[in-house]
């Protein structure tokens, strides 16, 4: 009897504790964050990990703390609620500063508290070379309201994790380069710099061949696929830099080993040329070290194009996969990591003109990566979207698109529509653009913003070339339609408003958000706008009203009911 007990003492010791869902969801978040530090070349201090300090009498811990070369990066996880995340940062944020005030002394503290973090740093790079980076990353939607309190920290939100963790694991350690300038650093703070350029061996067209707007130079060249590595970026449309005005497919792991595969077994360059844009910086030589003038060529001259070194400045419009098949580390490095210094490929290269503005360079490229895919079967809306901020940013259509993106960024709508690839959770974006939001920002109707809009100057956005009218009219669509839907969201159960599925009543959907912005428009054309607290008058009972009547296509028709129910019995 006695051994039994024992026995059963024993297996109940061995039994495990459930993780709680947030214990989960902690471990799975710094397992992404890990693996996008280890496939992009950092070293995690594992000593330091979870570990207590004391920096100018201020207690603290950091999640991770993870180095390359003399980047140190102190990284801090959190899965609070998006209701409660930004408690959790602003507890931070007294240490969070001190440490940003004073990097050198925090570094000496880390030595002398930690001896084993200094063996796990590179010692060729004193404390005053190294560079410190705190990253925060929530699971959780975090308002830019919050941010902007912290400027020196760096926000590793959720959708730029996934997008990293992509990248990384299908590029490796060549995802640096995209990684170092995310965090706000360039090539000059990395290391100790070689040389500031790169030399290849090319051609320059004469200005007169190409067709190109004045100032704009075109050049063909070989480079080695390392250097070219180093400068490259992509215009993703589910990247980290604009997830708005971008256009190009996310990179496709499969093609990229399927490229290295090739790589490995036939050893031999890609035949057909990269298309990119250079940086204004780039030098074109002749054999004298003398600059050549593209406009003063009448035929096609040998010469080096002379290309600076930097992070993210050489933009890659086609060719992409073909670039980073050569990315270094995964499998069949050891081949690859000597063609990537020996072999070179042709990029055929236009040189910006020093005056070229950051608008400039995107409409050019937009352009430019129509032309070369023009042949293939037809875009999709989002992507013609996408692209029409770039080429037609007066238009409707791309009014709208920017409206919902800035009311994505912020109001009571932050957060709830999609913008990546994996937020299944989230409001589609493409019919409300289209079916609501184009007929109401257009400029033109009596139904429309551009109609009660009072700026004198609001006429020019008719010659389409006032780029700061225009952010104007974006600014007050967006803050229009906020405080209509505020007042929407005051006046419904908070438990509704929300995209989750699992909610029958839930409010953010592509048909009740439709529907309320074609409302918005009868409220125009019947001279009934009004301010938070008129439309949360009218709105006092719109917890009453039966959204899920209607079916997916039923927009007009909730807006007319919406109307004739909350605002057409009311003075004016």
């Amino acid at each position: 009897m006695a051994d039994d007990k024992q026995q059963g003492r024993k297996r109940r010791k061995r039994k495990k504790r459930k993780s709680t869902p947030q214990e989960l969801e902690q471990r799975a978040l710094r397992k992404d964050v890990r693996a996008v530090f280890s496939d992009a070349g950092f070293k995690k201090v594992l000593s330091v990990s979870d570990k207590e300090f004391k920096f100018k009498d201020r207690k603290g811990d950091f999640d991770d703390i993870f180095v390359y070369k003399n980047v140190i990066v102190l990284a801090e996880y959190t899965c609070s609620s998006e209701s409660n995340v930004s408690d959790h940062l602003l507890k931070k944020k007294v240490l969070f500063d001190l440490i940003n005030s004073d990097q050198q002394a925090f570094l000496e503290m880390l030595e002398t508290t930690f001896p084993t973090f200094a063996d796990a740093r590179d010692t060729i790079y004193s404390d005053q070379d190294c560079r410190i980076k705190i990253l925060y990353c929530s699971r959780h939607n975090l308002l830019n309201e919050h941010k902007i309190h912290l400027p020196e920290v760096v926000f590793f939100d959720y959708p730029i994790l996934r997008y990293f963790k992509i990248v990384t694991a299908a590029v490796k350690r060549s995802s640096i380069y995209e990684f170092l300038h995310f965090i706000g650093l360039s090539c000059k703070d990395i290391g100790f710099n070689a040389s500031s350029k790169k030399d290849a061996t090319g051609f320059v067209l004469p200005e007169s061949y190409s067709s190109f707007p004045k100032g704009y130079k075109v050049v063909t060249f070989y480079i080695d696929a390392g250097s070219l590595l180093e400068r490259a970026y992509v215009l993703r449309s589910d990247g980290w830099s604009d997830a708005f005005g971008t256009y190009q497919r996310m990179i496709v792991p499969a093609k990229i080993a399927s490229m290295r595969k090739y790589l490995n077994s036939e050893r031999r360059v890609f035949v057909n040329n990269v298309i990119a844009t250079l940086p204004s910086g780039t030098k074109i030589l002749d054999d004298k070290g003398d600059t050549v003038q593209p406009t003063a060529l009448t035929q096609i001259q040998s010469a080096t194009i002379q290309i600076p070194r930097g992070f993210n400045t050489v933009g890659l419009v086609d060719g992409q996969h073909r670039v980073f098949s050569y990315h270094e580390g995964g499998e069949y490095e050891e081949v690859i990591a000597q063609l990537r210094q020996k072999q070179n490929l042709l990029v055929t290269g236009i040189i910006y003109p020093i005056k070229a503005t950051e608008l400039d360079r995107m409409k050019f490229e937009a352009r430019l990566f129509l032309e070369i895919n023009s042949t293939q079967s037809n875009a999709k809306s989002d992507l013609k979207q996408a692209i029409g901020l770039v080429l037609k940013p007066f238009s409707s259509e791309s009014i709208a698109k920017a409206v919902i993106h800035k009311m994505n960024c912020r109001s009571p709508l932050e957060g709830c529509f999609e913008e990546y690839f994996f937020e299944k959770d989230k409001v589609k974006t493409m019919s409300i653009v289209s079916y609501g939001l184009k007929p109401l920002v257009k400029l033109s109707g009596n139904d429309s913003f551009y109609s009660i809009w009072d700026d004198p100057q609001k006429s020019n956005l008719l010659k389409e070339d006032d780029r700061p009218l225009l952010e104007k009219y974006i600014d007050y669509c967006s803050s229009q339609i906020c405080i209509f839907m505020s007042a929407v969201k005051a006046s419904i159960s908070p438990s509704h408003w929300t995209t989750d599925k699992k909610c029958k009543e839930k409010i953010l959907t592509t048909s009740v958000i439709n529907g309320l912005v074609i409302c918005l428009r009868l409220l125009i054309q019947n001279n009934m706008i009004s301010d938070f607290a008129g439309y949360k008058r009218s709105l006092a009972k719109l917890s009453s009203f039966n959204f899920s009547q209607y079916k997916s296509s039923q927009y007009a028709a909730m807006a007319r009911d919406l109307y004739s129910n909350f605002f057409e019995t009311k003075d004016g």
